[in-house]
């Protein structure tokens, strides 16, 4: 079956040192009530055992945290959220009986479901894979309609219990995922995480939400029906890379049997932009069910199987791309400078600057881009006036105002649009064109340093 959740570790870059799980062992009992009988289960937030409640006198599972991911005003959010999905009451979601925190760590009490993962037992036929969608989507509604996003479902977080010889739908961890961004940058720049099921929204650290699950959701659907992940890679920035801008090959180019409403279905799922998806997982419910009408169901976003071949992964630029990457990191400690990138037309020289400015977005940083083009002379500092207006035309107004300060009136002179936005600005004193002019390139550099 292709590429399974536990693969995905291999697209991701290695920590720079191994993160320290919780030291609790088996025959523990946290909080005096909860023993552990049995490790489970292992990742990246922490160890999953089974154990037994010995108040209720009933086995449950218990989810240690690991001690480095949260802290302060972290745990704060997670035992919040744990709290908010114990509220949950539905067939599909793993029910969450109890929050602790066991010698300053943090662990939750889950109900013990002894089925396997989709991860480690995959759908049989296509009937079965939309049965499943359906269940998935069930769920997400129900979190979603009080609130809560998983922002990390894949196979792995959906359990599989057998209710009369039928598999039933248990999604885990729903709301317990690191919000603020699912995704690590190492000190050697280097990316960890899980990024083959990862929203474009995500993985750029913007605000999610129920889109965010239903993307996974598509890339699920996309590996179960064809065998493959949609987007894969040597790296996680090559993954994520094809996330935010590769066009979705169709699986039907895969799989030829594929009902025609099922990949349109998935690739609307798959759009790169939340609101070109379903508004929620009961329409994608809707569109996924094998019995409608094929024309019924809106496309957005398809693409043809050309188009899926129009920016895949870069390759045959490792050395270079690395070289890029290192003098990002060193920007991020301080070391500013300047990077020339040259090259024969066609070569790839936009190319690999593109990935350079996902990987800058991705890692925190804010990119600015405007282009120089030939035979092009007759608007001055053309590429910086393309990259603060697109600047302004991203940033909300407080953030103008922060950045711009007294500088308001030599940058609307490259950005016009500042004046409607946060001005009018005081008129400038009359300068010579050279002190004129060297007003303008402190503004602007002032801005920037802001």
């Amino acid at each position: 079956m292709g590429v399974t959740d536990s693969e995905t570790i291999d697209i991701v870059e290695p920590l720079s040192t191994t993160a320290a799980l919780p030291t609790c062992h088996v025959d523990d009992t946290l909080s005096a009530r909860y023993r552990l009988d049995e490790e489970i289960g292992r990742g990246g937030m922490g160890v999953v055992f089974r154990a037994w409640d010995v108040e209720l006198e009933r086995q449950v599972a218990v989810k240690v945290m690991a001690a480095d991911l949260e802290a302060g005003e972290a745990s704060d959010r997670l035992f919040r959220e744990a709290r908010a999905a114990a509220a949950l009451s539905h067939p599909n979601v793993v029910a969450v009986h109890d929050v602790g925190e066991h010698e300053g760590m943090p662990y939750f009490v889950m109900e013990l479901v002894e089925g396997p993962s989709l991860r480690d037992r995959l759908p049989k036929t296509l009937e079965e894979i939309v049965d499943l969608a359906d269940q998935i989507c069930n769920a997400l509604s129900h979190a979603h309609d009080h609130g809560l996003v998983h922002r990390d479902l894949k196979p792995a977080n959906v359990l599989l219990e057998d209710r009369a010889g039928t598999p039933s739908v248990k999604i885990v961890d729903l709301g317990l995922a690191v919000r603020s961004r699912g995704i690590r940058v190492t000190r050697q720049g280097g990316i960890t995480g899980t990024v083959a099921y990862m929203a474009p929204e995500q993985a750029l650290g913007q605000e999610v939400d129920g889109r965010t699950d239903l993307y996974a959701l598509g890339v699920m659907l996309y590996e179960f029906t064809t065998g493959r992940l949609p987007f894969d890679g040597d790296n996680a920035l090559a993954v994520l890379s094809q996330h935010l801008h590769a066009p979705v090959v169709p699986p039907r180019t895969y799989r030829a049997d594929l009902p025609e409403n099922i990949e349109r279905a998935i690739l609307r799922l798959l759009a790169k932009k939340p609101e070109d998806r379903f508004a929620n997982a009961a329409e994608a419910a809707a569109a996924l069910d094998l019995s409608s009408d094929a024309a019924a169901v809106e496309t957005a976003g398809a693409s043809t199987a050309l188009g899926g071949l129009v920016r895949g992964r870069l390759v045959g630029r490792d050395d270079e791309l690395d070289t890029l990457r290192s003098s990002w990191t060193s920007a991020l400690s301080g070391r500013g400078g300047m990077v020339l990138v040259s090259g024969e037309p066609g070569s790839g020289k936009t190319r690999l600057a593109r990935e350079l400015m996902d990987y800058a977005r991705i890692t925190g940083g804010s990119v600015l881009s405007g282009g120089c083009y030939e035979l092009e002379a007759a608007t001055p500092y053309l590429p910086f006036v393309e990259a603060l207006r697109s600047w302004v035309h991203e940033s909300s107004n407080e953030e103008l105002r922060e950045a711009v300060g007294d500088s308001g009136a030599e940058l609307a002179r490259l950005a016009p649009e500042l004046s409607s936005r946060i001005g009018p600005f005081p008129a400038a004193p009359e300068l010579s064109a050279a002190e004129q002019r060297l007003r303008l390139f402190d503004g602007v550099a002032r801005c920037l340093f802001n």
